[in-house]
């Protein structure tokens, strides 16, 4: 019986009229083209029906963009987050050296999502009073607004050309108090707690840490800025702690000077931070002693 081979057929399909440059990928080109050219049209006709003041706002905002960062990330020094000069990304992560403020002990974030909504709300709310007060729009630069860890963190900071404190100095320079006047009643409206921390510059006394010393001056500062906001209508009892920092906490970015590090920092706390501090301002001796037994056990 003689073996059948196997018979292979290749087909070739001839090439008609439609291939090559007669083909159909220009038509997405073209797609692409109207689309932008759609979008385009769209936003001139909504910049052409929208009013002086709203023309300006929508000018200001791509001038001066809130950033707001959400939970984690980098520590608060090395924010490049001021509210002019924008960012790519209003959901960067940036976060606080909450271990400086809470003497070393880190707290555990439960931010839900109407507290985490409050705060940002908050933020927002900072944004849009130094947005359209004329008298404070030249203050924002001076502005460092992050949602973090313990909660919505603010700085007030120094430029070169406004000052918030003179070289070692606590006397509240008039920016600053703007500022803290304009602050006052935002923070107040919250049922969170805060506190309220000082800093300055890498300049020393001539004393060094003998005499007076940059401890004492970012304390009195701290101090200085709490009688401002309860002269701006800031309840007294909302601040549950004075931090004197010196110059440990510096701002570790290229686009500020030294002269930044004279400021001041406003922690809106979360419930989980401010339970935590309330409870460690009571805590006895006693009580201490448990918790640092505790804490050698484990």
């Amino acid at each position: 019986m003689k073996k059948k081979s196997v018979r292979i057929v290749i087909s070739k399909k001839k090439s008609g009229h439609g291939g090559g440059h007669h083909g159909g990928s220009w038509k997405i080109a073209y797609a692409d083209f109207m689309t932008a050219m759609m979008a385009l049209f769209l936003v001139m006709w909504l910049i052409a029906k929208s009013s002086p003041q709203e023309l300006q706002g929508i000018a200001e905002y791509f001038r001066t963009p809130l950033i707001l960062g959400q939970n984690g990330g980098k520590n608060i020094s090395d924010s490049e987050s001021p509210i002019p000069g924008g960012g790519d990304d209003v959901s960067k992560n940036v976060g606080e050296d909450k271990n400086t403020i809470l003497n070393d002990h880190p707290v555990e974030s439960d931010l839900n999502q109407d507290e985490k909504k409050q705060l940002i709300d908050t933020a927002n709310k900072i944004y849009e009073v130094f947005e359209l007060d004329p008298r404070l729009q030249k203050l924002a630069a001076n502005l460092i607004v992050e949602l973090t860890e313990m909660g919505l963190r603010i700085q007030i900071l120094a430029t070169d050309d406004k000052p918030m404190f003179d070289v070692g100095s606590a006397v509240i320079h008039p920016n600053m108090q703007e500022i803290l006047y304009a602050l006052a009643p935002i923070i107040n409206s919250l049922p969170n707690k805060m506190t309220l921390s000082g800093h300055t510059d890498e300049r020393q006394y001539i004393t060094g840490d003998r005499g007076y010393s940059n401890w004492e001056l970012s304390a009195d500062r701290a101090n200085s800025s709490r009688r401002e906001l309860i002269a701006g209508g800031l309840d007294s009892n909302k601040i549950i702690r004075i931090i004197g920092l010196a110059d440990t906490v510096g701002l570790n970015n290229p686009n500020y000077s030294k002269d930044a590090n004279r400021r001041i920092s406003i922690l809106i706390l979360n419930k989980s931070a401010q339970q935590y501090i309330e409870d460690e301002n009571t805590m006895t001796g006693i009580d201490f002693l448990k918790q640092a037994k505790q804490i050698k056990s484990e």
